[in-house]
């Protein structure tokens, strides 16, 4: 099994990927410092503190070799489609390509947004700095 660290540590990936991996994860506890990390699926997953199942993830994040993998499950990029598109992020079923040069504003904001669905989506309470409503 992997430690969570080495997907931050990782000495395979380049410099540049692995710097926006760890501002991923700074942003990510930004938002919501109530914030469990485990490995899921090979890769590093947030969790609330408060979920006690394996489903109840918030999203999980990959260094690609040319993107940053955000895996936010299959709803939020229905939901979402719209704001993806108009931002040139390519999408799988489940899966956001994030280009490594994106803009951190704009990662920040995706990043709430995915935070905000998916605490709504599995009835835990939305702290009043993130909701969007």
């Amino acid at each position: 099994m992997t430690d969570f660290e080495h997907f931050f540590n990782d000495n395979t990936v380049p410099s540049e990927h692995l710097e926006r991996l760890r501002l991923t994860r700074t942003l990510i506890h930004n938002i919501y410092p109530n914030i469990d990390e485990q490995v899921s699926y090979a890769m590093p997953a947030f969790y609330p503190i408060e979920g006690k199942k394996a489903t109840q993830v918030l999203m999980m994040i990959k260094a690609n070799k040319h993107w940053l993998g955000i895996y936010a499950l299959p709803d939020f990029n229905e939901e979402y489609t719209d704001f993806l598109l108009k931002r040139n992020l390519k999408m799988g079923k489940g899966s956001i390509q994030i280009p490594y040069d994106f803009d951190a504003e704009q990662l920040d904001i995706l990043l709430r947004k995915i935070i905000l669905y998916n605490l709504k989506r599995l009835n835990f309470a939305v702290p009043i700095e993130i909701d969007e409503s």
